[in-house]
């Protein structure tokens, strides 16, 4: 019974992350650079889901894909993010964040070619940096308060998403090698492959409703 639920929400992920990267695609054109990058990221997201599900039933191992993912996932979020914010600050650190990062991924992955777990300190500090992005953004609607209908807002909706992804992912990482010590096998499984899934399906759904929103145009509040 857990075992066939785990599977179906695995599949419904997978579902997901293909849908949102097709919207991303047939939207490509009709967004602005900002959402073009969250396509790019969906994009992204789907052709890694791909990656993993095809490896998955060749019997292969698909752990190494973690990290890749990772760097993708921020880099695209970072340069979507440079346009959302324009802030001048965040885009003369932007370029040294990302370096300082892919280096750091580059060099752990090297070191752990084998590896049979997911690489805990690179997830965290890619998890600090997911929720960092979204609350600069969060920090500029409330700076600036130009938007009056934030559902209307897609990065609004899109950072909550990954605020939410990286929180979660965060939590799971931080408590993993306990997990892993402590907690019986069904619970892991219902942790690592349930609930970190069920944060993928709320951003995929993110992805989508993003880059389906017309972006309202910001006014000071009461104009």
């Amino acid at each position: 019974m857990l075992e066939n639920f785990l599977i179906k929400v695995g599949e419904l992920t997978f579902w997901l992350a293909l849908l949102a990267g097709l919207v991303g695609l047939v939207r490509y054109g009709r967004l602005p650079h900002s959402l073009r990058i969250v396509a790019l990221l969906a994009i992204f997201d789907a052709l890694m889901e791909l990656s993993a599900s095809i490896l998955q039933g060749l019997h292969l191992p698909n752990l190494f894909l973690a990290p890749f993912i990772l760097v993708g996932e921020l880099v695209f979020a970072g340069l979507a993010y440079r346009w959302a914010l324009q802030s001048p600050a965040f885009n003369r650190a932007l370029p040294w964040l990302l370096g300082l990062f892919c280096t750091y991924a580059l060099i752990e992955s090297l070191l752990r070619l084998n590896a049979t777990r997911y690489l805990v300190p690179l997830q965290i500090i890619g998890n600090l940096l997911q929720i960092g992005l979204a609350g600069l953004y969060f920090q500029k609607l409330l700076n600036e308060l130009r938007v009056e209908r934030l559902q209307a807002d897609p990065f609004f909706w899109l950072s909550a998403a990954l605020a939410l992804y990286g929180l979660g992912n965060l939590f799971i990482s931080l408590s993993s090698n306990y997990l892993l010590a402590h907690c019986s096998l069904p619970l892991q499984g219902i942790i690592f492959w349930g609930v970190r899934n069920g944060f993928n399906i709320q951003l995929y759904l993110a992805y989508c409703l993003a880059l389906c929103l017309r972006p309202p145009q910001a006014q000071p509040l009461g104009v």
